[in-house]
């Protein structure tokens, strides 16, 4: 029988557990619908987040490098723990047994000669305008998968003077319309956040410059959209004094031109409604990268594209892999780690993208290390690993490949020791790499890309 000091035992223990559940629950609810407010505790106090460790430990992936046997059959390799706030290369977050797995087919059949040409599209924010990071990783995938040219050039840039990949100049009467312009909704923006309408006598030159592959031109490709009037569709776009005659219906067109003179290209456009969006250099094989830089925005803005443009963009200028970083603008307050507001508008953005480009890898690419002077002395913002995990989330959830730069510069207060180091890697603005900085920065995604290329030969059967 049982006696009554037993029971109240059990009663004790049942209310214990009703009261850690009851509470756990007013914790959870608390996290979720409140904001936290740094100046209730002080500058210096973080905001408790009771889920953190739970998210951290689904960041930890057991990848199993999938390839297959002499008979075709499908067969695991090895096995490894990859932890996207520790490992040093890609994660795969896709479906596929390799991260950037279309990218790698293509890269396979490019070695193979089954295919002339791979293009990426790389979209930043000042981390990366005047082509840096961009310049050395395109230098170091053409090294060593061939190709030449720099890619896709706007009509008009406020950092042309200080790019070293290309030479360029421009007239001052080109009507800028881009994401910050009032008009936008009806200017017919490329993906580069930018469409150009001249003054009937406006005019764009590009040279090239004196380093490897990157001495000439060979194929140009003047990129232009839809006539902002229907009834006046047609136009001459003149590059060197040619004349070539467009019609200008579809929202993105190309005009491929074979120049005589590779040391010079002038463009000029006699439509004043029909949007010049810039010109693409390339070679006839191998790797192109274009640059997609816009100073001060954090991606979302992306989403003025519909998804039937983005689908006509792939159609006149496919490409295989796009790549997203994104990060300084989102940590202007020194003090939040709330992003669920950006997830909310960035990841609708991310996959409405990606499901413009089915049969086209993706690589988000996570902020880089920011400074923040806290007390006189600086060190990482606190914002900095929150996001970073905002966007792994974002990536996962989406199937979109990731790879945390912030841990490749080193983790905490890298960017500090880039600063203050013998040899400066970033400026003192505490956030944009030097031209060292963006180097070396090209070296961590090559060298992680490279490194899943060479499991994916190793282990995925072609």
């Amino acid at each position: 029988m049982i006696n009554d000091e037993f029971l109240q035992t059990m009663n004790y223990k049942r209310y214990v557990l009703l009261f850690n559940i009851f509470f756990l629950l007013i914790l959870v609810a608390a996290t979720l619908l409140f904001e936290w407010k740094p100046g209730i505790a002080g500058p210096g106090f973080r905001p408790l987040d009771i889920l953190s460790d739970v998210l951290r430990d689904h960041s930890k992936q057991h990848i199993i490098i999938k390839g297959k046997n002499k008979n075709g059959n499908t067969v695991n390799g090895k096995e490894e723990l990859r932890d996207y706030t520790t490992y040093q290369g890609l994660i795969n977050n896709s479906t596929e047994p390799a991260a950037l797995f279309y990218f790698f087919n293509r890269l396979r059949e490019l070695k193979e000669k089954k295919r002339k040409k791979i293009r990426i599209g790389y979209f930043g924010d000042s981390m990366i305008e005047g082509d840096q990071v961009t310049k050395d990783l395109r230098r170091l995938l053409q090294e060593y998968f061939g190709g030449s040219g720099v890619g896709f050039v706007p009509v008009t840039s406020v950092v042309a003077s200080f790019r070293q990949t290309i030479t360029h100049s421009f007239s001052s009467n080109w009507n800028d319309v881009s994401y910050k312009s009032d008009d936008k909704a009806s200017g017919n923006l490329f993906i580069s956040g930018h469409s150009f309408f001249s003054a009937k006598n406006s005019t764009v030159t590009y040279k090239p410059v004196k380093q490897l592959g990157l001495d000439s031109f060979s194929n140009v490709y003047v990129l232009f959209g839809a006539s902002t009037d229907s009834s006046n569709a047609y136009a001459n776009i003149n590059v060197n004094e040619v004349s070539f005659p467009v019609h200008a219906i579809d929202s993105v067109n190309k005009l491929e031109v074979r120049t005589s003179d590779p040391k010079e290209v002038k463009i000029s456009i006699t439509s004043t409604a029909i949007p010049l969006y810039g010109a693409a250099f390339e070679g006839d094989s191998g790797i192109v990268l274009d640059n997609f830089s816009f100073r001060g925005i954090s991606g979302v803005e992306l989403n003025y594209f519909s998804e039937n443009y983005l689908k006509q963009v792939q159609a006149t200028r496919p490409y295989d892999l796009l790549i997203f970083h994104y990060g300084p603008n989102l940590l202007y307050d020194p003090y939040s780690t709330d992003y669920r507001w950006y997830t909310k508008k960035m990841q609708p953005t991310l996959q409405k993208i990606k499901d413009a480009f089915p049969e086209t890898s993706f690589l988000l690419i996570s902020t880089a290390d920011k400074g923040y002077s806290y007390n006189g002395s600086w060190h990482t913002e606190k914002g900095v690993v929150p996001l970073i995990d905002a966007q792994y989330a974002m990536s996962k959830n989406i199937g979109m490949d990731f790879f945390n730069l912030y841990n490749a510069m080193g983790g905490e207060d890298a960017i500090v020791r880039w600063v203050s180091g013998d040899t400066t890697f970033a400026r003192k603005d505490y956030t944009h790499p030097t031209s060292l900085g963006a180097t070396k920065m090209a070296g961590f995604i090559f060298n992680a890309i490279m490194k899943e290329y060479q499991e994916y030969e190793k282990h995925v059967i072609k």
